[in-house]
């Protein structure tokens, strides 16, 4: 006779438990059903496995002989389930995630749905990337693919990177500046102000996102730098400076202690999707769905 694997974990249970109620709660099954579960056994062993009195629940001689079997069988299936959990797991495509800061737009959260919902099984990891590492972080492994804003330089027989979609700049300042309730503003009306830079990296894209030199050929006045944008944004909102970023960081980095304005007349800042030029399947895939969300966005 066939006995189902969930009726001896009952019988585990209730073995150590030695009480239905305890045991029926921890199984989060009704004790009704419980004591059935353990009748049906008993009739397929022949015998009583548990002495019942109005006070306490005991094992029977059987109980006590057939409980270290009922144990291995229990145990011995969840190393299956263990096993197959696993393999699945191990065998469900992994993609990793890198994000710059000016890529984490609600176009970049809306791409990555999309490939979720399109890619069987596919499974996400995401971390931060830095202004400058999307290809050190990319040739490392680290990643897969990296969301980041041009300009960014990159070996091209190494890194591809493919323009996805552009933002209009913004000018990030303190909530009290005298530039923060504006509907947008020049990038002429900034030449007072200093500016919170990005440290080290490539210092032509450091001049791109600062405007710099400025249409007129003059050059904005650059003050205390960070190593990432939580840095910079502390900064600002500390009143030590602005900072220009990419519209989206007004939702994605919003702050009570900051205002985002829009600068009318600068070029917007373009996202790219970078990935090694040897694409793993998954990672096309991927590359293919956000393509297409790029599309959309455009059109």
């Amino acid at each position: 006779m066939d006995v189902a694997i969930h009726t001896l974990r009952y019988f585990c249970v209730l073995a150590e438990e030695l009480h239905f109620a305890a045991a029926a709660a921890r199984l989060n099954i009704a004790p009704p059903s419980l004591s059935q579960q353990i009748a049906r056994l008993e009739t397929a062993v022949g015998e009583a496995l548990f002495e019942r009195t109005s006070r306490a629940v005991e094992l029977t001689e059987a109980g006590e002989q057939l409980l270290p079997h009922a144990r291995r069988a229990v145990e011995a299936h969840q190393d299956v389930v263990d096993w197959i959990t696993e393999r699945n797991r191990a065998a469900a495509p992994v993609l990793r995630i890198g994000i710059v800061a000016a890529g984490a737009g609600p176009l970049t959260s809306r791409a990555i749905a999309s490939a979720v919902q399109r890619i069987p099984g596919l499974r996400l990891e995401m971390r931060k990337v830095g202004f400058f590492d999307p290809q050190a972080e990319l040739s490392a492994g680290r990643v897969d693919a990296v969301f980041a804003p041009a300009p960014l330089h990159v070996d091209e027989k190494v890194v591809t990177a493919a323009p996805l979609w552009t933002e209009q700049r913004v000018l990030v300042t303190p909530a009290d500046h005298r530039l923060a309730r504006r509907e947008s503003i020049g990038i002429d009306e900034t030449r007072d102000e200093i500016f919170v830079a990005v440290s080290g990296g490539d210092p032509r894209a450091v001049a791109w996102w600062l405007v710099d030199p400025r249409p007129d050929g003059s050059h904005p006045r650059v003050g205390p730098v960070a190593q990432d944008i939580d840095g910079i944004l502390a900064l600002v909102g500390a009143g030590m400076g602005v900072n220009i970023a990419a519209a989206s960081a007004a939702t994605h980095y919003r702050r009570s202690e900051l205002a985002f304005v829009p600068i009318a007349d600068i070029e917007p800042a373009t996202i790219l999707l970078c990935t090694r030029r040897r694409r793993e399947p998954v990672v096309a895939a991927f590359v293919e769905v956000v393509q297409a969300e790029a599309r959309a966005a455009r059109a």
